[in-house]
């Protein structure tokens, strides 16, 4: 390991809740910076989600005594061919649905920080884990780029899959710019729509932020969940995101009314500039030729370009609905390793030959 160089290891709850400042101080000059990397984001994720199968493992890289690079990770135990295994993941998934995630540098660090990383786990490190699998990792993430091609030179094989994919929207400066960029089907579609609601009385549309989000989120939770019929333990991490922002406002919620009566309601997260559409409940039977989700992120988007956001990101999935805006999008990777233990080859060689086996039938 370079020498100038050291890593501290934090595996409590207590010893994450006491470095808020600086894991969000260098966040910030990252260029990973995204909500789902924040430490209010990934704090209530351990306080809602961790379990006994899972051991907080956060890697703090020090270069003389300076934070330079975190790895917001834990080891999960997890089976393979019968057998428990060690595997080190991301912090924040599955269960809060996180995307953009990765080890996180100071900008100009992320070689030194992937080495360094990579030298710990080979190193010292090597007798507490089995294997890794880095799910919703950026394509472009610098770190997974320098990690990977330490694996490489060492003749270490990894394996890579696609992801998942988040379509977004590159917002112009204006109302009327982002009207053009729309076909003249949709521009006329979503103007056609916009008058057939108002045929029904008034309509509005509100955001919420800073203090009046939380009881927003209680709205929007109740509108949620007599969309979807059930009750989500989100909430209560979102609660906890919200309550840990301490008067940021990273939450946002947006509902449209027709008189009175919300229809549809949005639930948005915020990082700097760029606008993150999380959770959309709409009430389907209300105008069934029209969609009222998809009217409420058309003035959404409105509102995010008047408010000067340069970026409106619909998360990972393929909803029809998230094509309707979008016009580019980024691709997540997975990215797995395993060590010689015989269980894990195990598990690969059948894998391997039911691959194979499908193949063969088709």
């Amino acid at each position: 390991m370079n020498q100038k160089s050291n890593i501290e290891v934090i595996d409590t709850k207590e010893g994450l809740a006491a470095i808020a400042k600086p894991w969000n101080d260098l966040l910030a000059l990252s260029r990973s910076n995204t909500i789902f990397l924040t430490w209010e984001w990934l704090y209530s994720w351990v306080e809602c989600f961790a379990n006994a199968d899972r051991e907080l493992y956060i890697l703090m890289v020090y270069s003389e005594n300076m934070l330079i690079g975190i790895a917001p990770w834990c080891i999960r135990k997890v089976k393979y061919a019968g057998f428990m295994m060690r595997r080190i993941e991301f912090l924040g998934t599955p269960e809060a649905g996180s995307d953009y995630l990765d080890v996180f540098a100071k900008k100009g660090g992320e070689k030194e920080v992937a080495r360094s990383i990579y030298q710990f786990l080979f190193g010292e490190a090597s007798s507490k884990w089995d294997c890794f699998g880095f799910f919703d990792i950026p394509s472009e993430s610098l770190f997974l780029l320098h990690f990977m091609e330490q694996m490489k030179a060492d003749g270490r094989h990894v394996e890579v899959e696609a992801g998942a994919f988040c379509p977004s929207l590159i917002l112009p400066k204006t109302r009327e710019d982002f009207l053009s960029q729309l076909s003249s089907s949709r521009r006329k579609r979503y103007a056609r729509d916009l008058r057939i609601l108002e045929r029904e009385g008034e309509v509005r549309h509100e955001s919420f932020k800073l203090e009046k989000a939380g009881h927003a989120l209680k709205e929007f939770k109740e509108l949620y969940q007599q969309r979807w019929n059930h009750s989500d333990p989100l909430f209560l991490f979102l609660e906890k995101v919200h309550l840990h922002a301490q008067g940021e406002d990273k939450i946002w919620v947006d509902f449209l009314s027709v008189n009175g009566r919300n229809v549809a309601g949005l639930l948005h997260l915020r990082c700097g500039e760029r606008l993150f559409l999380y959770l959309m409940a709409a009430d389907r039977s209300f105008i069934k030729e029209i969609s009222v989700g998809n009217i409420l992120v058309g003035l959404s988007i409105e509102k995010a370009i008047a408010e000067g956001f340069s970026e409106y990101n619909f998360l990972k999935g393929y909803e029809e609905y998230k094509f309707y805006w979008a016009d580019r999008g980024d691709r997540s990777l997975a990215f797995f390793f395993y060590k010689r233990r015989w269980p894990l080859m195990v598990w690969l060689g059948f894998r391997f030959f039911k691959s194979v086996a499908k193949i063969w039938v088709r």
